[in-house]
Formats: structure tokens, sequence, C-alpha cells
């Protein structure tokens, strides 16, 4: 074989070695997209509390359907691990319109979302524990925009911990 014909095979056996020890050395990363077990728990959580939703929002929202971040109002990050860093929920509609709004409890299972940015449950007939603000939205450490408005909720918003 002539010298130069050499070449792109060494080329090539380089780069074929190179990328079977980087292959070797790392864990395999998980699906793009598929979301943090923990979190999709957290979700299923929270939905165990709604005990009214008569639009089907939350009809995706299955044990059977790993992947959290193709349910419907739940949006994930775009790397690797899927972290829900969103969670929108709204009801395009007044929340005193049953038909399509959701009813039930707001969980303490959503500071499993330890990413969450994003929360807007409005105008839904939601309310936190014993009726009240749910107060623990405040340990929700990276929450950047919360909507509860149109909902019946009492008690004190409370102050940043």
């Amino acid at each position: 074989m002539h010298p130069a014909a050499k070449l792109p095979l060494l080329f090539l056996l380089l780069v074929g070695a190179t990328a079977t020890t980087s292959t070797a050395n790392h864990a395999p990363a998980p699906a793009a997209g598929s979301c943090v077990p923990r979190e999709r728990e957290a979700l299923l959580a929270f939905k165990r509390g709604i005990t009214g939703d008569p639009a089907g929002r939350l009809a995706s929202w299955k044990r059977g359907n790993h992947d959290c971040c193709r349910w419907r109002g739940v949006r994930c990050s775009d790397n690797l691990i899927g972290h829900v860093f969103g969670l929108h929920l709204q009801n395009n509609f007044s929340w005193y319109n049953e038909a399509t709004a959701l009813v039930g409890h707001i969980s303490t299972s959503l500071l499993a979302l330890e990413q969450l940015e994003h929360l807007d449950l409005s105008n839904n007939n939601l309310v936190g524990p014993a009726g009240r603000f749910p107060g623990f939205v405040s340990y929700l450490r990276n929450l950047v925009y919360l909507n509860f408005s149109g909902m019946p909720l009492k008690g004190k918003v409370p102050v940043e911990t």
C-alpha cells in the first residue's frame, strides 16, 4: 500500500479509538427530554389532589406515560436531564366556570420540583392546605413567575424567606 493511502486509514482508526474511549469512560446519558422520576412522582401526587378536571387537562398525566415532559402543561429543561421548570395549568376561562376549571387542593408535592421557575394555576378552583394560600410555594427557590389569580384563596401571601 502506498504511504499516502495509509493516512486516511490511520485517521479513521484514531477517530474510532477516541470515540470508543470517550463513550467507555462515561455513563450513558438519559434520553433527551425524559423527565426526572422523582419529579414525575411529584406531579402524579399533585394530580391526586385534583378532584375535578372536567376539561381533561391532566388526561395525559399517567403513571405508564413515563416522560412527564410530554404531559400537557408541563415544561422541561432542554438539557438531557429534563427537570420540570414550568407548570402551566391555567384555566383559559374564569375560575367560576366549573365546566373547565380544575378543582381540588394544591399539593406540597410541588416542592420536589426544585427547578420550577413558572407556576400558573390561575382561574382554577384550587386551594392550599385548609383552604388557605399555599405558603409552601415560598420555598420554591427558583420560582420567578407565580400566577394564582382568580382562585378562591384565603390568607396572607408569605414574605420572601
